[in-house]
């Protein structure tokens, strides 16, 4: 098999919905599956190599060293890497019948990702209190860590998912629940953006990604390695900006997306 059938055999292709993952990580990551592939290491097995690197890239992102600034990067790059290479690796044992599809690799997947760069930006309040003394940078590590988790959107799952087990007829009979069921998973909208003719409507899904998922990792990874060889200002470094930056960001995405579930919410019976 070519690397060109294990593409279409192993990635989304068609169904990609992130044009960062199509236009960076989706080059590397298949090199990483054929490997694991020849290797018999099965998808839940990467997701947990993944947390592995994630968890070890908080350690080193408390320090303020080159090394630990460097290795950090590292980790959180392969973290990422292997989040791709999970879902190349299901598809392949779905496809070639090794596997048949089941949720629990979907939920392991979603609950290392949603724990993991929030955590990062919590760490990196550490380290830049251990660096200036700020203590106000820990107190924006936790709020940046909260923001990133859109704990609005998981809210709003939980209590939709609690309303349809009391009344299930609710699916069919409530037309503004199966809009908004509709718009809890945006997959469709991402894919139609991603492969869109418009350059325009491609311009802005870049700018989307890159404020939002996964730029933001690719950001923390491009600070990371300017801070290991740029030690800042007296007073501040990138890292202290990313932090800032980060908690307002994602502050008033948190304070908007739970208005609109609060307004969306009020349509259901």
């Amino acid at each position: 098999m070519n690397l060109q059938q294990y593409r279409q055999l192993c990635q989304k292709n068609e169904s990609e919905n992130y044009l960062l993952d199509k236009l960076i990580f989706r080059k590397i990551s298949i090199f990483i599956t054929i490997l694991f592939i020849k290797l018999k290491i099965t998808s839940n097995q990467a997701t947990f190599l993944s947390l592995l690197a994630s968890l070890a890239s908080l350690y080193f992102l408390t320090f303020n060293t080159r090394t630990a600034l460097l290795t950090a990067a590292a980790l959180i790059f392969t973290y990422y890497l292997l989040d791709h290479v999970d879902g190349e690796l299901a598809r392949y044992a779905i496809k070639t019948g090794q596997a048949q599809p089941n949720l629990k690799g979907h939920y392991f997947d979603v609950l290392v990702h949603r724990y993991s760069t929030n955590l990062m930006l919590f760490c990196i309040g550490l380290s830049i209190y251990n660096l200036y003394g700020y203590r106000w940078a820990v107190l924006l590590g936790f709020i940046a860590c909260i923001g990133l988790s859109s704990f609005p959107n998981v809210i709003a799952a939980q209590v939709i998912a609690g309303k349809i087990a009391t009344n299930r007829q609710l699916v069919h009979s409530d037309p503004a629940l199966g809009k908004i069921l509709a718009e809890l998973e945006t997959k469709e909208q991402q894919i139609a953006a991603v492969h869109s003719s418009s350059l325009r409507q491609k311009a802005k899904k870049l700018v989307i990604e890159s404020l939002f998922f996964p730029g933001h990792i690719i950001v923390l990874i491009v600070v990371l390695l300017i801070d290991a060889y740029w030690p800042g200002f007296a007073a501040f470094n990138l890292r202290c900006l990313l932090l800032v930056g980060f908690t307002l960001l994602y502050t008033l995405k948190t304070i908007i997306q739970s208005m609109l579930w609060l307004a969306k919410l009020k349509t259901i019976a």
